[in-house]
Parts: C-alpha cells; sequence; structure tokens
C-alpha cells in the first residue's frame, strides 16, 4: 500500500513540477481580477490585461500537459509510429483522392534525361499506365472465372454445339456495380442462345434472367446481337456477387470456334473444355500478355484445360476448334510435267 502511494505521489510531483504551479497561479489572478472589476467599469487597457494573463496562464499549463506526455512511452511510440506510416511506408499515399495519386506517380515515374533524349514522347507512355494502373477504381473487376464447356454434334441442328456454364465473382466500382452485357458475334445470334443469367449476393438472395432476349447492334460495320442486364440496384451496398451464365453456341457442320475475351480487369481465370462423341480439338491459341499461364491437352485431343492464376488485363483471351476429323479421298492423277 506504501509502495503504490509512493509511486502515485512521485507520478503526481513529476507532473505538477517545473511550470505548472506558475500557469494555475497566473490563471487564478485572471479569475481574480476579472470578478474584482467588474466589465461594464474597468477600462479597455485592464480588459486586454486580464485577457493577456488569462492566456499566457492557460498556455503555460498545456505546454506544461504536453511536455508530460511526450515524456512517456506510448506517446514516443504512437509518432513513432507516425514517422514510419509516413517516411517509410508511405501510407498517407493510399488515402489521397484519384488525381492527387496520379499526380504522385507522375513525380515518381519519370523518364531519365537520357531516356527523353533518346525518343522525347516516352512521357506520353509513362502516362499511359498510370492512367491505366488507377482507372481500376472506376471498373467492376472480376475473380475465380471459370469456363466449363462440352462439345457435341447436335443432330437436330446438324452442327456443332458447344454448351458452357460462365461463373465467376463480381466486385463493384467506385460507382458501385456496372450492368452485365452478354452476346454473340452474330448478326442475329444465329442459333447460339443464352439459357439463363443467376446473380446472388452475400446473404444468398438470388435474381435470376431467363432467356433474355438479345437485340442487334451496329458498332462501326462489327455487326452483333447482345442485350444488357441491369444488376445496379440488386447489387447496392454489396461488397461483391456472384455471377453464374448458362451459354450454348453453334458453329457449322463439322466445326466450331469457341473463343474467350476478358473485357473487365480479371483476376484468375480457368477455361475446361471437354468433348463428346466424334468432335475433337483441332488447335488452340492463348492470348496473354504479362501473365503465366497453363495448358493441359489430352493426347486423344478430347478435353483441354487452360487456366492463369495472376491478373489480366482487358484484351486477354483464348480460342479453341473443335471439329470432327474428316477423310477426304483425292483420286490419283498422272500428269507428264509437275503442275
Amino acid at each position: 500500500m506504501r509502495e503504490s502511494f509512493k509511486k502515485t505521489f512521485h507520478w503526481l510531483e513529476k507532473f505538477f513540477v517545473n511550470y505548472v504551479w506558475i500557469g494555475i497561479g497566473l490563471l487564478l489572478v485572471s479569475i481574480i481580477l476579472d470578478l474584482s472589476n467588474p466589465s461594464s467599469t474597468r477600462s479597455y487597457s485592464l480588459s486586454i490585461f486580464i485577457k493577456s494573463i488569462e492566456a499566457i496562464g492557460l498556455s503555460i499549463i498545456i505546454a506544461a500537459i504536453f511536455s508530460f506526455a511526450s515524456g512517456t512511452s506510448g506517446f514516443i511510440e504512437k509518432i513513432q509510429g507516425l514517422l514510419e506510416d509516413i517516411v517509410v511506408r508511405r501510407n498517407f499515399l493510399a488515402n489521397i483522392d484519384p488525381e492527387g495519386k496520379k499526380e504522385a506517380l507522375k513525380a515518381l515515374i519519370q523518364p531519365s534525361a537520357n531516356e527523353k533524349n533518346k525518343y522525347p514522347n516516352i512521357g506520353n507512355y509513362y502516362g499511359y499506365f498510370i492512367n491505366k494502373t488507377l482507372e481500376i477504381g472506376r471498373k467492376s473487376v472480376r475473380s475465380n472465372y471459370q469456363i466449363t464447356s462440352r462439345a457435341y454434334f447436335d443432330s437436330t441442328k446438324g452442327k456443332i454445339a458447344v454448351e458452357g456454364i460462365y461463373s465467376y465473382r463480381l466486385y463493384p466500382s467506385s460507382d458501385g456495380f456496372n450492368d452485365i452485357t452478354i452476346g454473340f458475334e452474330e448478326p442475329d445470334g444465329g442459333d447460339s442462345f443464352c439459357s439463363y443469367v443467376s446473380v446472388s449476393d452475400p446473404d444468398g438472395l438470388r435474381e435470376s434472367f431467363e432467356n433474355p432476349k438479345l437485340t442487334e447492334h451496329d458498332e462501326g460495320g462489327d455487326i452483333s446481337s447482345r442485350t444488357t442486364l441491369p444488376i445496379k440496384d440488386f447489387g447496392d451496398g454489396k461488397n461483391h456477387l456472384d455471377v453464374e451464365l448458362k451459354v450454348t453456341e453453334f458453329g457449322t457442320d463439322h466445326w466450331s470456334l469457341i473463343q474467350f475475351k476478358a473485357l473487365q480487369p480479371t483476376d484468375g481465370f480457368k477455361f475446361h473444355m471437354r468433348c463428346d462423341g466424334d468432335v475433337e480439338i483441332r488447335e488452340h491459341a492463348i492470348f496473354v500478355v504479362g501473365a503465366k499461364y497453363y495448358l493441359d491437352l489430352a493426347k486423344d485431343k478430347k478435353s483441354i484445360t487452360i487456366s492463369c492464376n495472376q491478373w489480366v488485363n482487358e484484351g486477354t483471351g483464348l480460342c479453341v476448334l473443335v471439329s470432327i476429323p474428316q477423310v477426304v479421298k483425292i483420286k490419283e492423277t498422272k500428269h507428264s510435267t509437275p503442275i
């Protein structure tokens, strides 16, 4: 008990030494002068004198308290943490507005004088990628994009069909979720169709669009059929949405070209296709820049898997050509001279 009292007394003694008593004394003097000299009778100079003593007393008390606090370990650790955030980690940059970030990046990422001498417009190259990087905040991005498809010959249509289920997690932009656009690169959609699009929120609520109707779009001569599904209101206030859609695309009587192209920044994707019946995988092409991908093609050419576990930008994609092998017999002829 006595030891605890000594510690408390020592703490109080440490706090109230130096200039604290001077500040308290000046504050009391200003209070006494203010009470003994009513504002209606005292002169203007006396009022200034009283207010000055009061301000000086308060300043001394506040300075003493701050000096005492600055000597504690907690205060020192707090200041140390702030300095580390600013000087070492530069965490303050994460909280500035987009325009401020752009200016900070431009100041940091500048071409050297040697680079400018070689190519004066190199600064525009840096600026282009700075703008592309910061634009991601205004876009809905996707993750865990998976495509599982099956290629087969549809005897009723007399064509090769590819039935695919697409699923991914969608995250909002700075303005919320963007509406979903689906379509086919055919003027009237052909025989291809979308069976459904389902959108689920983190609470398990789901909104479904059954057999969405496509309309023709002409963009500078590039005619396609598409539709836009409104999900902005459904996703209002949600941190993500899970999207799934089922699409059936038709090729010709013996071949079909399946394409996938990322129209939004995407955090990884996986494409898997299997072929039924006589359908085989004939050719494939992968367009991925700046990321690693993995390809697994079966020896019998009946299945293919392409996966990427990194961020990919718009324009990244792939195409797979499937067909039914046909044997073409060529009648032998004799020629006296080569043709």
